[in-house]
């Protein structure tokens, strides 16, 4: 029997070279427009779009955030990460930013893990306007500030399931 998508324990997680379904790319997407969000205090809104969260792990893999009509998709990776739902005090997120997208604008975004490391895209609704970050684990990658950061190749471990 195939697993199902829920992580509520191991055995329901998936795994990024997972033997059990024989699947080692795994890829959400979505197309999807905004149509209502908070206002709150002239704050720009913060809407989680997508996430990889890994099993018994805090600190979420990838967050896919829209921020308003005026500001680049964002997505906040972790560097780093405990196990066993630990706080990670050396753990760095970082961001890059993907395409802008207005309220009721309708669009796509991709978030794609393999072995190689994380793919990030948004685009417009007919598949053009493409803005991508391929981050590979274990390798220097600039973030949205121009720091070198870097996602730790553990993320890409055995026995790390999502």
């Amino acid at each position: 029997a195939q697993p199902d998508c829920s992580t509520s324990d191991q055995d329901t997680s998936w795994y990024l070279n997972d033997t059990r379904t024989n699947k080692s790319n795994h890829q959400l997407t979505a197309t999807l427009r905004v149509e209502d969000y908070p206002n709150t205090n002239n704050q720009d809104p913060k809407v989680v779009l997508g996430q990889i969260h890994g099993w018994k792990i805090n600190q979420a893999l990838v967050k896919l955030l829209w921020e308003g009509e005026n500001k680049p998709v964002r997505v906040i990776l972790n560097s780093d990460f405990e196990r066993n739902n630990q706080d990670c005090s050396d753990c760095e997120p970082f961001s890059v930013e993907l395409g802008t997208y207005s309220a009721n604008e309708e669009w796509r975004y991709t978030i794609r893990a393999n072995k190689d490391g994380v793919y990030l895209a948004t685009h417009d609704l007919d598949g053009t306007n493409t803005v991508s970050h391929s981050i590979p684990w274990g390798q220097d990658y600039t973030d949205k500030d121009g720091d070198t950061v870097k996602l730790t190749s553990d993320w890409a471990s055995t026995d790390i399931a999502f």
